[in-house]
């Protein structure tokens, strides 16, 4: 059995004896979760129910596969999935209709309960327990619990993927509360009229699964302009859904669609409270180029790392890129102080090193970009530092307000004077953004201006492990400067 952030996990011998040992690792896993007496009685009872179906139903009570059994808390009860290879039925419960004889007394202690026919792949039965739990999650980020669970399953019947049109607005806000209540960062997606017009202005293009009339499904690219990277996100899978691999086909989906929009490069930002959204990202190719201290509010931090404890500070993200160019390529200057670290990030991430020409300093504003959601705020250096633009920023209301600042600067032009000034003023480094704003790309310096929390820095793999001591270290140089 495994177990880890309110899941649960446990694959059986089919026997006579398979429900009582699912049914006590049940009640230990509902105890653990502080699920009061009503909740376990009804939870045991959904394990008796289904479990004795797949023996009895799909196996014919014989001792010839495996049961598999998933426990799953949320913020409304736990979710629990029994999972066989045995003999097949069709799709049924919900808009499904009646589902097979053996399972009346599922309807009677659960909601939501359906079988899915996976094919080639066995058959899912599912049902919800509503019940109270003493547990502080750790919600599913940007789909990534759903692409880590997906080990066996690549199909499912009846399902179709495709591009969202604004028809489906208003199933994808709906989706998305189901999956994450009203707690998502990018809140405009709990907005149908909003989601309508960015998909027709084209910051939005969607990716959508669709069970018969029901979006099951959803997967996200935000597009900021032309030759600019998108980030790529806002992914949510039905729970009665998860674990069918619908996570990767729609991630297949939107990046061809990326390609067929000429977008260079996807970006995501995934928490280090843990590393589950990381795995999802690298499993699909992403490479990590910058972290981010500070990005996420300490709320936020709290409820990603699913302990309960109180918040030390603000969290960070790790900002990874999948660049869809044919050949990537970087027409950058690199400062002589960041030239190796930059040039190993490009490197891990497939980016070829090319000297700009004839780069001219893009004309910008001495206005920040303050992020109202995360409480964050971004100020831009192009070309030549003019120190007194660069305090006038700083002390502006954003810069003040703002928990935490990022500095970027552009690499097609000599930034080493801006660099300086920066530093001096506490700033130290982040990483790469390729292709940022305008398409260039640009060196990330950041400072947090409050506490942010160091101690819950999770990274996956050696490579974010080597940015996360070298960030660390730029740090600490900067301190005690």
């Amino acid at each position: 059995m495994s177990r880890m952030l309110g899941r649960a996990t446990l694959t059986i011998p089919a026997s006579p004896s398979t429900a009582v040992i699912a049914e006590a690792v049940a009640t230990s896993f509902a105890h653990e979760a502080g699920i009061p007496a009503d909740g376990v009685e009804r939870l045991q009872r959904a394990i008796r129910c289904l479990v004795n179906f797949s023996v009895e139903q799909s196996y014919g009570g014989d001792s010839g596969g495996d049961v598999e059994v998933s426990l799953e808390l949320d913020s409304d009860g736990v979710v629990v999935d029994v999972h066989d290879w045995g003999k097949p039925f069709r799709r049924a419960g919900g808009p499904d209709g009646p589902l097979p004889a053996g399972l009346e007394d599922a309807e009677v202690i659960g909601e939501n309960v359906r079988l899915i026919n996976l094919a080639n792949e066995g058959k899912r039965l599912t049902l919800h327990i509503a019940t109270e739990h003493a547990i502080t999650l750790s919600p599913v980020i940007d789909g990534a619990a759903d692409a880590a669970r997906a080990s066996r399953s690549q199909s499912a019947e009846g399902i179709e993927i495709r591009d969202a049109t604004i028809d489906d607005a208003e199933a994808i806000s709906q989706l998305m509360y189901r999956g994450y209540g009203l707690g998502y960062v990018h809140a405009d997606f709990y907005r149908p009229v909003w989601v309508e017009a960015a998909m027709k202005d084209g910051h939005v293009s969607s990716t959508v699964a669709y069970a018969g009339g029901e979006l099951i499904g959803h997967h996200a690219l935000l597009i900021s302009g032309p030759r600019e990277a998108a980030e790529s996100g806002v992914a949510v899978v039905a729970r009665e859904w998860r674990g069918l691999g619908l996570f990767d086909q729609m991630f297949e989906c939107t990046v061809a669609r990326a390609k067929a929009l000429g977008i260079p490069a996807m970006f995501g930002q995934a928490t280090t409270a843990h590393i589950y959204s990381q795995r999802s990202e690298f499993k699909s190719g992403y490479k990590p180029t910058a972290l981010m201290l500070g990005a996420a509010p300490a709320a936020m931090a709290q409820a990603q790392g699913g302990d309960g404890a109180e918040p030390v500070g603000r969290g960070a993200l790790l900002n990874s890129v999948l660049p869809l160019a044919v050949t990537p390529r970087m027409h950058v200057a690199l400062p002589a102080l960041y030239a190796d670290v930059l040039q190993r990030i490009a490197d891990n991430a497939g980016l070829e090193i090319v000297a700009p020409q004839g780069a001219v300093p893009l004309e910008l504003s001495e206005e920040i970009v303050f992020f109202k959601e995360g409480l964050s705020a971004n100020l831009f250096v192009s070309g030549g530092a003019d120190p007194q633009r660069l305090e006038r920023m700083l002390w502006s209301d954003d810069g003040r307000r703002a928990e935490t600042l990022y500095a970027d600067l552009d690499l097609t032009c000599d930034c080493e004077a801006a660099l300086d000034t920066l530093r001096s003023q506490g700033f130290y480094l982040s990483g790469l953004v390729h292709a940022g704003r305008d398409g260039r790309d640009w060196l990330r310096l950041q400072r947090p201006q409050a506490q942010a929390d160091l101690e819950q820095l999770h990274v996956e793999g050696d490579f974010a492990a080597w940015l996360l001591d070298t960030v660390l270290a730029d740090r600490a140089s900067v301190s005690a400067g």
